[in-house]
């Protein structure tokens, strides 16, 4: 039997990017991807128009009015700005980070610094550690800007007045539902596709396509707490380097895990083609985007489909109509791979694992601000002032009207953690043939959905981004022992092993029947 650590995954068939798992899997946290909205009123003899935009991370929300706008030759506003008073200095994103922007046009002597954001989800944050600018800056979207350029291609004069947005609590409420629902969802997907073998072992087919499973050792949280910490620290000191390398990383997933997920689709739909070689790929290749050298037609289908999403992501990954749904549906098919090849074999490893996580996510959430003056989770997770949104989240549009690039994030690590405890529930339950109102799975995606509108009221409390893993460790596991003890399994279910090679007794004809 074959049973590997999250240190070893690496060696996993066609899950080979473990490095792009675990990646994922550090950013636990639930966020709004903004800072506070604002509404910026411009007028002129053929303009009087208010749009939306959103408060740079260190700018307090205050109200100027009358300010004349600016756009300076340099159209990024990295160099040296003209000096202008009682002035809003207009440019674009790019170039150079947020704040040296506002330091350009603070120096110049403008009142307000206008961005054009090229990309969604992205918050105006300070990309390097040092003294903030006192320059209050604001984010607008493409469409807004075009319209002040043609206003002053003109040659009018563009008075500008900005002030403090009324939030709308309806968009966000609804916003925060459908987050809710889709991750809610996901874990009770990915436990349905977690326990495959016990729901139709007779469609098992050695060799074709079908992931190695990777066991979840005792020390695989330590390892994990450690690894994260590492990451983090090494991506908040150089985010603006590392930022391409994770946009890469996130991009060539989605051809492993879509191959995994579509290849058997494909082949039940076309099974003479599963047993027919379509080409090879030289294993330089093949190792970096985690897929095997010999592909039949089945396989070279369902990886073009992932070559198509990855594409897709990194063309439009910076619109805002289209761009957050190729994110979705890639960082979807990741999740569903994660619950079907990462295995907890029994509570024990579970507890261990979740415990761990649990206070890595509490310490660089709301510790790290006493070692490094910021939360460096939230810091990360929401690009690091770098002008890139990290990819490693799922997204929902922020129901904010014209708000420009206004998105409910929620860290991947948020569902796949939670969901292998889920995943593990569902596998005991069919093993034991458990009712289903009265098993272990149920109870634990109620939990989950409970620690997720915890996680919610919180972030509306605190009005910053939460660790996600406080609600969501306690909703899952304390049921999941509570049924334990009740139905006198917890001994059972602590020394369990579910670890891969176990399918073969688990999939006896009776689970089979009762799945």
């Amino acid at each position: 039997r074959e049973a590997n650590s999250f240190a070893q995954g690496a060696q996993a068939g066609p899950m080979k990017s473990w490095g792009y798992a675990l990646c994922a899997l550090v950013f636990s946290v639930e966020a709004r991807a903004g800072a506070v909205g604002a509404v910026l009123h411009l007028q002129s003899k053929g303009i009087d128009k208010k749009v939306g935009a959103i408060y740079a991370a260190w700018a307090e929300p205050v109200a100027v009015d009358g300010l004349v706008v600016v756009r300076p030759v340099d159209p990024f506003g990295c160099t040296r700005l003209p000096r202008c008073r009682r002035c809003a200095m207009l440019v674009q994103q790019g170039k150079c980070t947020f704040a040296q922007k506002a330091m350009q046009a603070q120096k110049a002597g403008a009142k307000l610094l206008i961005v054009a954001m090229r990309a969604s989800a992205v918050t105006m944050g300070l990309a390097e550690s040092g003294r903030p600018p006192r320059l209050p800056a604001v984010g607008i979207s493409k469409s807004s800007e075009d319209k002040i350029i043609a206003e002053l291609d003109k040659g009018a004069k563009l008075t500008a007045s900005c002030w403090k947005r009324q939030e709308n609590v309806f968009g966000d409420v609804v916003s925060e539902v459908c987050v809710g629902l889709l991750a809610v969802g996901l874990v009770a997907l990915g436990a349905w596709y977690g326990v495959e073998d016990l729901r139709s072992p007779s469609t098992a087919q050695p060799g074709q396509n079908r992931e190695e499973i990777v066991a979840v050792e005792e020390s695989s949280g330590l390892h994990f707490v450690l690894f994260g910490s590492v990451l983090l620290t090494v991506l908040y000191f150089f985010m603006k380097y590392l930022i391409w390398v994770l946009l890469v990383i996130f991009a060539t997933g989605a051809v492993s895990a879509t191959a995994v997920l579509l290849e058997p689709a494909f082949a039940s739909c076309l099974p003479h083609l599963r047993r027919k070689k379509a080409c090879s790929i030289p294993r330089s290749w093949a190792n970096l985007i985690g897929v095997d050298q010999d592909h039949t037609w089945t396989e070279a289908f369902s990886e073009a489909v992932g070559v198509a999403l990855a594409v897709s992501f990194l063309i439009w990954r910076n619109n805002e109509t289209v761009g957050w749904l190729f994110q979705d549906i890639i960082a979807i098919t990741f999740l569903i791979s994660v619950q079907r090849s990462v295995r907890l074999p029994n509570l024990k490893v579970a507890v261990l694992l979740l415990i761990c996580t649990f206070f890595f996510d509490i310490f660089w959430v709301f510790l790290s601000p006493m070692f490094f003056k910021k939360s460096v989770m939230i810091e990360v997770a929401t690009g690091g002032g770098t002008g890139q949104a990290v990819p490693m989240v799922l997204k929902i549009p922020a129901l904010q009207g014209d708000l420009p690039g206004q998105f409910k994030i929620l860290g991947l690590g948020d569902v796949a953690l939670p969901g292998l405890l889920v995943t593990l529930c569902l596998r005991h339950d069919l093993t034991r043939r458990h009712r289903r109102c009265g098993g272990y799975f149920l109870a634990g995606v109620i939990g989950y959905g409970i620690g997720l509108l915890a996680t919610f009221a919180s972030l509306y409390l605190m009005q910053s981004g939460q660790p996600a893993l406080l609600f969501l460790v306690p909703g899952t596991l304390v049921p999941t022992c509570l049924i334990a003890l009740r139905k006198g399994e917890f001994r059972e279910l602590w020394s369990a092993d579910y670890g891969p090679g176990e399918e073969a007794a688990e999939a006896s004809p009776d689970v089979e029947k009762s799945a």
